[in-house]
């Protein structure tokens, strides 16, 4: 399997503790998150890692997007964004690079759902973009270090 363990998702889940997201965070939020990460019920995590690197291995397309709808764990315990970071996370410990995670979740998302408005930076594109303190191609959890926040070119108050 690739990835290292100690590169790994701890038991603590990537917001449940880590005030950069924490903090951003209602109490139900909070305990839907600490509800479910880092289990797996149907088997172990450690197969679903082995998976993500064989589909990459042979090169299949590998898509980020955790599917939410509102603060209840038996959705399984996700939030907008927040989940997101914990996914790229999941990506990175299974092996992936941190560009090859974060083009899951941008380019080749995109690219595979025909929006072609989208997933890169340039001219003319939507421009959805986060702005971090750090540099996510070399750890991903700098996603975290949000400094700015840009939807369809308008930036968001923090």
């Amino acid at each position: 399997m690739r990835g290292h363990p100690s590169l790994r998702p701890t038991g603590r889940g990537v917001t449940a503790d880590d005030p950069r997201v924490a903090e951003r965070l209602d109490s139900k939020w909070e305990a839907t998150l600490r509800s479910s990460y880092n289990r797996y019920p149907q088997g172990k995590l450690s197969d679903v890692y082995d998976t993500v690197h064989a589909l990459d291995a042979v090169g299949i397309d590998l898509l980020a997007g955790t599917d939410v709808s509102m603060a209840e764990t038996f959705f399984g315990g996700l939030a907008h964004g927040a989940s997101l970071h914990h996914e790229l996370q999941y990506l990175v410990a299974a092996g992936l690079t941190p560009s090859l995670a974060l083009r899951a979740a941008t380019a080749t998302t995109a690219r595979r759902f025909n929006l072609s408005d989208r997933g890169r930076i340039a001219d003319g594109l939507r421009a959805d973009l986060l702005l971090v303190d750090g540099d996510p191609t070399c750890t991903i959890s700098d996603t975290l270090n949000t400094r700015a926040i840009w939807r369809r070119g308008t930036r968001l108050a923090n």
